[in-house]
């Protein structure tokens, strides 16, 4: 392949071409030791429409007392111009060279990842052995370094966002995770209830970042983006399972439709993601088997681990649901064995010893005391156990709450059912 033509000198730029570097020797050869890397395994391209967009490499020798000698190749010469396009590096040296996007009026057909840009970095200790291995290095012992193309940059990460393409997104932010400000919302109001696309939770969803996604909390979980797609929509979009089972953990609604009608679990079903299927489903069904006190499903559904902890719409969890029915093996088995908080709460701060008193199950509150349950545990209406018991009529439960230290003064006379799970709250 004829060398292209150097790029006039231009100003330094942050922008940078992806490459992956993947050393190949000629074939039908003895291995070829290695003379140059790369040193940007992966980098980016800022793209920019009807700009050029420039990117810095830095080829290393590997040889200790020869110069190296090097030629750059790219499948699309009319798109990219190198400087130099040749040259040599001086042993245990470090040179530069230029990679220039020409002007381009659109996006790029592919991105972030180019499926038809490719570089070719050949390396040898004899120049003309570069010019015999031109265009595939099978001969004269030069080695070859394969760099891919990795478009980038805030142009492109509000082109995929805007198109709804989560996989875009979130390839693009593990690259350039400086970028993630771009995607913030506008000042600008919104109506109620619906945020601008991308707000920092769906974005944190959307690029895989399952600790940010904890560390930002349930305060944005019911945010949805213009089409209505919540933070789980985006995971399960996006095929993020860990994500997807950290938000279900903190009660993201699996059940939520989009503005097209799907659920989370569609769109995972849709993209052919199994492992996120697999996170939406599986809580919903240690919810049955809790409810239920189903220990065998329940045992087999726990050691996946992943996708456990589910939430329902009310905040209640698979040990609320044993709690109320009393199944102390299934309690002893969430609870017993660090899966699950004892002290848990739904949206309304229901604990599990709050429900179990409700279910009227002595044993299983006790059960629950004994595993360090806080029989002085208010809800945010402020019902304690001791209240919900004298108030139902639960006079066995009560006197073991008391027994247990539960404040007798602290029980009045009337008290009202008010919550989702039935449960008993202060007037």
């Amino acid at each position: 392949m004829a060398a292209a033509k150097p790029a006039s000198p231009s100003p330094p730029s942050t922008a940078v071409l992806t490459a992956t570097a993947n050393t190949t020797v000629a074939a039908n050869k003895p291995v070829t030791e290695q003379l140059l890397e790369v040193v940007e395994d992966e980098v980016v391209i800022d793209f920019k429409p009807n700009a050029k967009c420039r990117a810095d490499l830095r080829l290393r020798s590997l040889h200790p007392s020869l110069p190296v000698a090097f030629k750059v190749q790219t499948s699309s010469p009319l798109k990219f111009l190198v400087s130099p396009p040749r040259g040599a590096v001086q042993p245990l040296s470090t040179a530069s060279l230029r990679v220039v996007l020409r002007p381009q009026q659109q996006a790029p057909p592919s991105f972030p990842r180019s499926r038809g840009d490719r570089f070719l970095v050949l390396s040898s200790l004899s120049a003309a052995h570069l010019d015999s291995s031109s265009s595939t290095p099978n001969n004269g012992g030069a080695t070859a370094i394969r760099l891919r193309v990795f478009f980038g940059g805030p142009y492109l990460l509000h082109l995929a966002a805007d198109a709804g393409d989560a996989a875009a997104v979130r390839l693009i932010l593990r690259r350039q995770p400086h970028l993630l400000p771009v995607l913030e919302p506008e000042a600008a109001a919104v109506p109620d209830g619906v945020a601008e696309p991308w707000a920092a939770l769906h974005a944190a969803a959307a690029r895989g970042d399952a600790g940010e996604v904890r560390r930002l909390g349930t305060d944005a979980m019911g945010e949805r983006d213009r089409d209505g797609r919540t933070a789980l929509h985006v995971a399960a979009a996006a095929g993020e399972a860990e994500t997807a089972a950290a938000l279900v953990e903190m009660g993201a609604d699996a059940a939520a439709a989009d503005a097209r009608g799907r659920t989370p679990l569609d769109v995972a079903r849709e993209k052919g993601y199994q492992e996120v299927v697999d996170v939406l489903e599986r809580w919903e069904l240690v919810m049955t088997a809790a409810r239920r006190g189903d220990l065998q499903s329940l045992e087999a559904l726990l050691s996946k681990r992943t996708g456990v902890r589910g939430r329902d719409q009310y905040g209640l969890t698979a040990l609320h649901l044993a709690a109320i029915k009393g199944h102390c093996d299934a309690i002893a088995l969430l609870a017993g064995s660090g899966c699950m908080d004892i002290e848990c709460e739904d949206v309304e701060g229901h604990r599990p010893l709050h429900l179990a008193v409700e279910g009227g199950s002595a044993e299983a509150v006790e059960m629950l005391l004994d595993m360090g349950a806080d029989v002085h545990a208010a809800t945010r209406r402020g019902a304690t156990p001791l209240q919900m018991a004298v108030t139902m009529g639960y006079d066995a439960i009560a006197q073991l709450l008391r027994g247990r230290g539960a404040d007798e003064a602290a029980a009045p006379a009337l008290c009202i059912a008010s919550s989702s799970s039935s449960s008993i709250s202060c007037a």
